[in-house]
């Protein structure tokens, strides 16, 4: 959805306000906006690439051989996301804290533009942080911290299961450094102070710079007030968050902040400081520096058509009295740095974190330069083409709340069936404010037994695809595209997104390209082990995908699945079993009957439910005594 829904959610005034002061405001000086800089160096998502960062810094100039600045009066721009994905975060933090005060003392400046990654980190969100990332923040841990945590996990299972199977699922779920890194980017923390400083956006010579890009309605609020209300929400929310975790113990982190909140926030005349905490983060994760349509967040700028988004850039720009914007948060599909719109708006996110080779883009005066280290040498921005590169790719890198709500809502502008191999597809166009998308809509809706040639416990159903969903995101594997109930021209079914991405089974056999799938066995045997839980009956391989450019397994096409029987498949069963971390085990047979009830509501009966209990045990049990017979005597 558009900001709109942001500006509806605080007030319609500021919006009005800003909009009718766009000549005054783009006028204005401001904090955020510098003039007759000699040159700009503008540098992409780093993602922890620190080798890669300082090919570009010492290619272009900058610093010296000791990593000194001599850049002088020049300015370099951090285009947002220096951290996460790769291994090196806290090397590049420290020297670009290091190169920002040396730069000044010189009269040149750095900045580092806030991007999605350090909010997500400052919100407790460290989904895409590696090993070494939480590793190197092992001296900052506090052990008191750390034990206050494991008791509250331990709570969350009772006092019945011994510690010696609570430390190694502790241990997974919070890794070494988890809370260092917690503390460090929290809003009185090392890092997590020094960022709420940074600005979402600023101008430098005629050019706008940040991370995800602008709509209308945020551009005119302006260079100060867009950065204001980034700093104000994101410590809002982490000062609610605090809250809500005294109050409730849930582990410090976004997710599990937003959901706690929901659930806590649910009685809307409740006053308590839990509940009103519930209440506020669930505000402010639909504001500035969270909502999709955000500065952060953005894409529309990076992959829609520009003859559909042309005026938006073109009054964006006129907002704030610049000439182009500098974009990053959305790899090109090139790999390498080029232009839209005319030369309005760049595109520097080349895809470090993806293997990609690093480049650079360099204004000198009004002229753009893109700085290849490879060659050692500066090339004009490459044009990209005019229809973009669409949404697709992204779709299932959106956030779930907005998938979930953008499938639920959005105008469904027709519907055709799609063949893949044997396997057919009624598939739905669904277009909202910001995206547009395809979808998979399933009505089928047999009693079990009505095919003859298949087992008389199979129901196939479209109720049993959002039981596969839901069940999927409770246990956290992230394997099925999301999936809503929905009604369309009077029919009710499950509407599921089309990942147009995604490459199949049977392609990669068809093609010979079964190679991309290696190094992710395990995911693979999971997602069997999964489906053999679920009891899914024939799931054609066109239902088995792979997502190349996440290195990731999706699976589809659960109709016929959810059995009554108690007995496993011995064909469906992974061989050779995936190993269970203890964590891993020691939730999933903390799952009774009354929890999948509450996670699939109206889309299993108790038969099927009770089966699922049944099949659960067998299956830890074959695959633990599998990964006990392979663990070395002694």
């Amino acid at each position: 959805m558009k900001y709109q829904k942001y500006l509806h959610a605080r007030t319609l005034t500021v919006a009005l306000l800003a909009a009718c002061q766009i000549s005054a405001a783009a006028a204005a000086s401001s904090q955020w906006e510098w003039t007759d800089v000699p040159r700009v160096v503008v540098i992409g998502d780093v993602h922890g690439s620190y080798d890669k960062l300082l090919t570009l810094l010492e290619g272009t100039g900058l610093v010296d051989e000791d990593l000194g600045w001599v850049g002088g009066e020049d300015h370099l721009v951090f285009v947002g996301d220096l951290v996460d994905r790769g291994p090196d975060d806290r090397p590049v933090l420290d020297l670009v804290r290091r190169l920002q005060t040396e730069a000044l003392a010189a009269g040149g400046r750095v900045h580092p533009l806030l991007g999605n990654h350090e909010v997500m980190n400052m919100s407790g969100d460290f989904r895409y942080v590696s090993e070494k990332g939480f590793r190197d923040f092992l001296p900052q841990e506090d052990k008191k911290a750390r034990n206050r945590a494991m008791q509250r996990f331990r709570n969350t299972y009772g006092p019945g299961v011994p510690l010696q199977q609570l430390k190694p699922a502790f241990e997974e779920r919070f890794p070494p450094g988890y809370f260092g890194r917690l503390s460090s980017f929290w809003h009185d923390g090392e890092y997590g102070s020094w960022l709420l400083q940074q600005p979402a956006l600023l101008k430098i010579n005629g050019v706008v710079f940040l991370h995800g890009g602008l709509t209308e309605e945020v551009a005119a609020l302006g260079l100060d007030a867009i950065n204001r209300q980034v700093h104000e929400d994101t410590l809002r929310f982490m000062n609610n968050a605090e809250t809500l975790v005294q109050a409730t113990g849930v582990p410090p982190s976004y997710v599990d902040a937003i959901l706690a909140a929901r659930e806590a926030g649910r009685g809307a005349r409740d006053t308590s400081k839990q509940a009103v905490a519930a209440r506020t983060i669930l505000q402010l994760s639909d504001s500035l520096p969270y909502v999709p349509a955000g500065p952060l967040w953005y894409r529309g700028i990076s992959l829609e058509n520009e003859r559909l988004e042309r005026l938006n850039v073109e009054r964006s720009l006129e907002s704030l009295g610049a000439r182009a914007m500098v974009v990053a948060h959305t790899p090109t599909k090139s790999g390498v740095i080029n232009s839209r719109f005319n030369g309005q708006v760049y595109r520097v996110d080349v895809g470090m974190a993806y293997g990609r080779k690093p480049q650079a883009l360099v204004f000198a005066g009004d002229e753009a330069k893109v700085y290849d280290p490879a060659t050692q040498s500066y090339t004009v921005p490459m044009p990209e083409p005019a229809h973009g590169e669409g949404w697709s790719r992204f779709s299932e890198q959106l956030p779930e709340e907005q998938m979930l709500e953008f499938l639920s809502t959005a105008k469904v502008t027709g519907c055709e069936m799609l063949q893949r191999g044997v396997r057919h597809a009624e598939v739905c166009d669904l277009k909202g404010d910001d995206l547009h998308m395809r979808a998979v809509f399933l009505t089928v809706d047999e009693k079990p037994g009505a095919v003859e040639d298949e087992p008389k416990s199979i129901a196939r159903s479209w109720r049993n695809e959002i039981a596969a969903y839901r069940l999927d995101r409770y246990l956290e594997l992230d394997l099925v595209p999301v999936t809503v109930e929905r009604t369309i021209e009077g029919r009710t079914g499950s509407l599921q997104i089309w990942l147009e991405s995604a490459v199949d089974l049977t392609l990669l056999q068809t093609y010979n390209q079964m190679h991309l799938i290696q190094g992710l066995e395990r995911p693979i045997l999971v997602a069997q082990a999964f489906s053999a839980w679920m009891d899914v009956y024939g799931r054609h391989d066109a239902g088995k995908m792979l997502l190349p450019q996440d290195r990731r397994i999706a699976i589809a096409d659960s109709t016929k699945a959810f059995s009554a029987s108690h007995e496993l498949n011995p064909e469906a069963i992974p061989d050779p079993c995936p190993s269970i971390p203890p964590d891993r085990e020691l939730f999933l047979r903390s799952i009774t009957a009354e929890k999948i009830q509450q996670v699939v509501g109206p889309y299993l009966d108790d038969e099927q439910i009770g089966a699922l209990i049944v099949r659960r045990d067998k299956l830890l049990d074959i695959c633990t005594a599998a990964a006990a017979a392979t663990e070395p005597a002694g």
